[in-house]
Parts: C-alpha cells; sequence; structure tokens
C-alpha cells in the first residue's frame, strides 16, 4: 500500500498542469502568476498560444523561495 503511494505521489509529480489547474493548487492570482513566470521564477513549457507548468518544477521553485526568505514577486 505505501508502494502505490509512493507512485501516486511520483506521478502527480510528473505532471503538465494548465495555467488554471496550477491556479487551482497556488493560491495567487493570473497576474501574480504571470509576473512569477516572466522573472524567470516560474518554469513554463510554451507550445503554441498555451502554456504548460510541469508541477514538480513549480513546486521546487516554491520551495527555493521559501528557503530564500523572500516572496516569489
Amino acid at each position: 500500500m505505501v508502494t502505490a503511494i509512493n507512485q501516486n505521489a511520483a506521478a502527480s509529480q510528473d505532471t503538465f498542469l494548465t495555467e488554471n489547474e496550477v491556479l487551482k493548487r497556488v493560491p495567487v492570482c493570473r497576474k501574480t502568476l504571470f509576473n512569477w513566470v516572466k522573472a524567470g521564477k516560474i518554469p513554463v513549457v510554451q507550445i503554441a498560444r498555451r502554456k504548460l507548468y510541469h508541477w514538480g518544477n513549480v513546486q521546487a521553485a516554491l520551495l527555493r523561495q521559501q528557503r530564500n526568505g523572500g516572496n516569489c514577486e
């Protein structure tokens, strides 16, 4: 059972999310997310007009900001 939980956690790390899905998980406004991406603080993959966010990379970026003691803005 622990293995299944670990596999689910690992699978969620490898997930690409849309902007709306990221905004559901990270309680910030759309403009803040846009500013973080523009500043290079949150990585994004753009395919045509669609932006995709690798959830593991988003979490890592947020944790880096937490360790640095500053806001992402």
